[in-house]
């Protein structure tokens, strides 16, 4: 209870006895007057008087201004509690909404990770399976050029193959056409040989109808076009036997693609038997390859 609460309080109390005593005061010299006046009535009976003790109405009155005081002061007390208990409320209603706001803020900041974490989860495992779908498109494109490359490839061996065989047949038969030919120019080179020779030796034209020969024996085993060669030039070094038979071989220099070609040729090629006068000057002999 306040200062100034408690200062009126006090006044209205002081005020109120002082009114009773007053008023009590009045009754009992009121009392006493009548009791005067009416002493010994017409009728000669003697009237019984009430006498009212002031000091006992002042502390029955004390009494009940003490007990309403009391009374007062705990229902000032019982309210100022229950203030108090209404405060508090409030107060802990405060503190709880502080709390629950503060926990919606967490949970709407929770809310909103989880959502971006899930998203960026989302975003990882579409990025992870377009890697995985053009790694896969990747892998099967290689595979596919590999087959495509493996049966180009073997398309190619087997039409290589077709082609060597066609050439093989080809070669055969013009080797055989090409043998009959050296065979009927040889008889005819051996039949005017004697009158063409000199002590000294064969003669130039003689040898050089038979190098001829021999190149073209040796040309006719080519699997490549000569055209493809134009240009390039190959001295191989021949050693036959006096039958003709192909004894040993060797590139002198030259272009790698067109010596190589030359000497694989050179050791299939059917080159012609020689006269018994040039044998000495073609059992080992140069042949000069330059296509044109």
């Amino acid at each position: 209870m306040s200062n100034n609460s408690k200062s009126k309080l006090s006044l209205a109390i002081i005020i109120s006895i002082i009114l009773h005593v007053a008023l009590i005061i009045i009754l009992s010299y009121r009392l006493t007057q009548d009791d005067s006046n009416n002493y010994g009535s017409n009728n000669g009976q003697t009237i019984d008087a009430i006498m009212v003790d002031p000091t006992i109405m002042s502390e029955q009155y004390q009494r009940q201004m003490q007990s309403q005081i009391s009374q007062q002061k705990a229902e000032q007390q019982r309210k100022e509690q229950i203030d108090r208990q209404f405060q508090n409320f409030q107060e802990k209603q405060l503190v709880q909404q502080q709390q629950l706001q503060e926990l919606e803020k967490e949970r709407l900041k929770l809310e909103e990770k989880l959502k971006q974490e899930q998203k960026a989860a989302i975003g990882k495992l579409e990025a992870e399976k377009r890697s995985a779908e053009q790694k896969a498109a990747e892998e099967k494109a290689i595979a596919e050029k590999l087959e495509a490359k493996k049966k180009a490839e073997e398309k190619k061996v087997e039409e290589e193959k077709i082609v060597k065989e066609r050439l093989a047949i080809k070669q055969k038969a013009e080797a055989a056409q090409n043998d009959k030919k050296v065979n009927d120019l040889l008889g005819g080179i051996i039949s005017t040989s004697s009158s063409s020779l000199t002590r000294k030796g064969t003669s130039n034209g003689e040898l050089d109808k038979y190098i001829f020969l021999v190149k073209s024996a040796i040309s006719n085993k080519f699997i490549n076009p000569n055209k493809l060669y134009v240009g390039q030039s190959c001295m191989l070094e021949i050693r036959i036997a006096p039958d003709g038979l192909l004894l040993d071989v060797k590139v002198l220099g030259g272009d790698e693609a067109l010596c190589r070609e030359a000497l694989a040729a050179t050791k299939l090629a059917v080159i012609p038997k020689p006269s018994n006068i040039l044998y000495n000057e073609v059992k080992r002999m140069k042949i000069n390859f330059e296509p044109k």
